[in-house]
């Protein structure tokens, strides 16, 4: 029997000097892997060839019923991007990162590679310490205030990837505890997103490296032994959106992330501005979770962006807050997720650069050099 890797178990130790370039990516996937799914799915492949990763999508993972168009998906993976990019930092390199211009048959998102040797930051260090202390708390919040300023520093994260923030005030709360409310009885009456549910909800003492264990819900032995039948069988839709009516209502701070359009490069950009924010919140020791029945409703995430007067579309809403510590989600380890890992380099289409590599200036310009510059975009 497989034994169960948890994320504290993944984190590596800084390489040798003389690592190649794909070793150190490799390592550097134990830290992607610790990015959070709906319902921890991990729904991410990698390729390693030399100075390069590739990310895929991994379709098997999918939840048709909860979210048919593959945008949380695609977040997850975007999250995943993030970590691998705050580890190469953390282990002196810059990176670049190309993302997929439509649709790959073979689900590529993006590519992720190794530039010149960079200093990291203290702010960076951050939030890569960060990374294995995340969490996702679905647990009641207690009524402690977040720390003055936490917003500014979260929006400020949100903005790095092109994605920004909204807080819900006060005048806004009960409305959009309604809608979370109306998303749980839409949500919980279909069939098809219960037994999604209890596919990937696991027992206490599973040895599945992903969905979620019965602890996470705050569930006891026995009642994480026969959730998936209850799921199944029952329709807890008024218990469910009465409870997030309540929490809705009253969480310290409750924000919506949103990105100027709906592509599949925004969602990536969603998750990667995402992920910021939940390492941000866990360096300030604040507790997180999502209302993802909000944004998973069309007609409901409609309503919420015009509430907010959101110009884009909202991706996700969370609350923050402090709460007790809960333990980590399991982790596939990377050999699971690592589809090739190659040392030499083939040549490949380029995909559309959106963050360029660090521009070494020539003592004498070449002819051409500045058509070269003006080309990065």
């Amino acid at each position: 029997m497989a034994s169960l890797v948890s994320p504290k178990d993944l984190v590596p130790a800084l390489l040798p000097s003389g690592g190649s370039a794909a070793e150190r990516l490799r390592q550097a996937l134990s830290h992607a892997v610790l990015a959070p799914s709906r319902h921890n799915t991990q729904p991410w492949l990698f390729e390693v060839e030399e100075e390069e990763v590739r990310i895929h999508a991994d379709v098997r993972r999918a939840l048709p019923a909860t979210d048919p168009d593959g945008r949380e998906l695609v977040m997850a993976c975007g999250a995943a991007v993030e970590n691998l990019r705050l580890a190469a930092a953390h282990l002196g390199f810059a990176t670049s990162l190309e993302v997929a211009a439509g649709y790959h048959r073979d689900g590529l998102l993006a590519r992720v590679r190794l530039e010149e040797r960079s200093a990291s930051t203290p702010e960076t260090e951050e939030l890569f310490q960060a990374i294995p202390r995340r969490r996702t708390n679905r647990l009641p919040l207690d009524g402690r205030e977040p720390p003055a300023g936490l917003v500014v520093s979260l929006l400020r994260e949100a903005r790095r990837e092109g994605a920004s923030l909204r807080s819900v005030d006060d005048a806004q709360r009960r409305t959009v505890a309604e809608l979370v409310a109306e998303g749980d009885r839409i949500r919980w009456a279909n069939g098809r997103y219960r037994a999604e549910l209890a596919a990937w909800t696991r027992t206490n003492h599973t040895q599945r490296r992903d969905g979620m264990p019965g602890w996470s819900q705050g569930l006891g032995d026995a009642a994480a032994i026969v959730q998936p039948l209850v799921l199944r069988l029952w329709n807890p839709a008024a218990d469910e959106a009465e409870r997030d009516r309540r929490r809705t209502v009253g969480s310290k701070a409750l924000i919506v992330l949103s990105t100027p359009r709906d592509g599949m490069a925004d969602w990536l950009a969603a998750g990667e501005a995402l992920q910021r924010v939940l390492l941000r919140a866990t360096a300030a020791g604040l507790c997180a979770s999502w209302f993802g029945q909000v944004v998973e409703v069309p007609e409901l995430r409609a309503r919420l962006r015009d509430l907010l007067g959101v110009e884009g579309q909202p991706q996700m809403m969370l609350r923050l807050g402090y709460g007790l510590d809960v333990r980590a989600t399991p982790r596939r380890p990377v050999e699971e997720v690592l589809r090739s890992y190659r040392s030499e380099r083939s040549r490949r289409e380029a995909l559309a650069l959106r963050t360029p590599p660090p521009v070494r200036f020539p003592e004498r310009p070449a002819a051409g050099v500045e058509g070269e510059r003006a080309g990065l975009h």
